[in-house]
């Protein structure tokens, strides 16, 4: 059963990262385009993807698991920069859930409770054992080990109804 893990960009000029994950097999890739990413996606056919971006259906706002979230370094989706991912990530995951089971997670959240947390891309990515190119990888991986929680059902839902839920692991 595979997963993919998107570690989205807010504008096509910036790297995503994007990770499909197979038992122990991992595929690496960093894009740019909505076109890659589908392509990426079409071609392993995957149960569940995780995405790392705000989704969320109208106006662009601040919502309970955001605001939850919080302790683990989640941004308010009204700041620019984040208010341009979200709409981003809204409108793709809106398109990928035809054909696909869509979740959101938030993989700095997913690396604290793992205990792997370090502000180095690098010594993460090594505590993990996994060899990336980029942070975006190495995120999108993180979005992959969440979506794998997901599918065992050992995961929390933040958030609510009316705002969405993002999936984190079960805190210990």
């Amino acid at each position: 059963m595979t997963v993919i893990g998107i570690d989205l960009a807010g504008k096509p000029c910036n790297p995503t990262g994007l990770c499909a994950k197979q038992g122990d097999k991992k595929i690496f890739k960093t894009v740019y385009l909505e076109e890659e990413i589908i392509s990426f996606i079409t071609e392993f056919k995957p149960i569940v993807i995780a995405i790392d971006a705000p989704i969320m259906k109208g106006e662009v706002r601040v919502r309970l698991a955001d605001k939850l979230l919080r302790r683990y370094g989640a941004l308010p989706p009204t700041l620019e920069s984040m208010r341009q991912l979200t709409i981003r990530g809204s409108r793709l995951a809106e398109s990928l859930s035809r054909e696909y089971r869509v979740i959101e997670v938030f993989p700095t959240a997913t690396a604290k409770i793992l205990k792997v947390y370090r502000s180095n891309y690098r010594e993460t990515a090594s505590l993990l054992g996994v060899k990336v190119r980029n942070k975006h990888e190495l995120d999108a991986y993180l979005c992959c080990l969440t979506a794998e929680y997901y599918l065992r059902g050992e995961v929390e839902k933040i958030g609510d109804e009316e705002g969405g839920w993002i999936f984190i692991p079960k805190r210990n």
